[in-house]
């Protein structure tokens, strides 16, 4: 697997490599969304995303917060001029209050420092406008230590199913639509275990931390009974006033 053709091969297939696949995205897409200026993709393997939003919008930004995966969207968007890659910590942005019109975050910001994410989305989103999101979710509590392991190892903090909506109205949200996208998860795990099976020895030498970390993650979810406990849901939300 060489992880810079992930997202180019979810462009020629139309299917993005993401917790949530293309449902998130659909989700979104079935509000009838207005057209806008700007908007905003949160986290990187979005390409795809990203050349279809932006037929909606004036223009769009994607940022990452690690100079690997911004170098790897330019490459992949070369030639998108209405597209603009930065790396940008995400709870700290360069961008004005109220910039987005719509801002979307799949599988990207169900991490520890949450809530100061969502404080500076809710600073540039624009009074009207959209948070979309794909939230890792626990599906049932106490939670294995197995699950917890995998969830250290990368950096989250999901929040359990039954408490998402009240989480977010908690954090200056309003919500106006959600879908339990759990389903997805087999088939993202899927290939996930499909292509680092095929990754050559080289390729796993140059990330080894990667490699080992998502053969893990898809093994416990696939064979070790994670699919109990681990979910995903997509949300469409207003900031409220």
């Amino acid at each position: 697997m060489k992880k810079n053709n992930l997202a180019e091969d979810a462009i020629q297939t139309n299917n993005i490599l993401l917790p949530g696949g293309n449902k998130q995205l659909e989700h979104l897409l079935e509000q009838n969304i207005s057209k806008g200026v700007q908007s905003l993709i949160i986290g990187p393997n979005c390409e795809s995303i990203a050349t279809r939003l932006v037929e909606y919008f004036t223009s769009l930004y994607i940022i990452a917060n690690d100079y690997n995966p911004v170098m790897q969207t330019r490459s992949k968007l070369k030639g998108e001029d209405k597209i603009k890659v930065k790396m940008m910590d995400y709870s700290h942005t360069d961008f004005e209050d109220g910039y987005f019109d719509l801002i979307y975050a799949q599988a990207s910001i169900s991490v520890t420092n949450k809530k100061e994410i969502l404080k500076e989305i809710k600073r540039i989103l624009s009074g009207n406008g959209l948070l979309c999101t794909g939230e890792i979710v626990s599906l049932k509590e106490p939670v294995p230590e197995f699950v917890n392991d995998i969830w250290e190892r990368s950096g989250l903090e999901p929040i359990a199913s039954s408490l998402i909506k009240d989480y977010f109205e908690g954090n200056g949200f309003d919500l106006l639509s959600e879908k339990d996208l759990s389903f997805t998860l087999k088939d993202f795990y899927e290939k996930i275990r499909y292509a680092v099976s095929k990754a050559s020895k080289d390729e796993k030498g140059q990330d080894k931390k990667y490699f080992s970390r998502m053969k893990h993650e898809s093994n416990a979810y696939l064979k070790l009974g994670g699919d109990k406990y681990i979910g995903f849901k997509s949300l469409i939300m207003r900031k409220s006033n």
